[in-house]
């Protein structure tokens, strides 16, 4: 039997503006990693807008996206480790657009 890990996901805009969810849970495979919860998001909300909000044109994911994993910063989406970060039962995972302007 294959074993399932919980998370839950934490939203902000403009992701939860899209789906009008603040978070959500998800049950995912032993041995997940942050790709795997964006691909599981992608699915659980099919929302062309949700994937625009979090992919490039090119079909890269946008740097200023972060995860937070626990409250801790875990790393930016589109550096090249970003998405293979492990995730674990019970983690908090937050994503956040880091913007700058003045």
């Amino acid at each position: 039997m294959e074993r399932t890990i919980n998370v839950e996901i934490h939203l902000f805009p403009p992701l939860n503006n899209t789906v009008n969810r603040d978070k959500v849970t998800l049950t995912l495979k032993e041995g997940a990693i942050l790709q795997t919860v964006i691909d599981e998001l992608l699915k659980r909300f099919d929302n062309p807008a949700f994937r625009l909000h979090l992919y490039a044109t090119e079909g890269r994911l946008i740097p200023a996206w972060s995860a937070f994993i626990n409250d801790r910063p875990a790393v930016r989406l589109g550096s090249r480790g970003g998405p293979v970060t492990p995730v674990s039962d019970g983690d908090d995972i937050t994503f956040f657009l880091g913007l700058a302007g003045g």
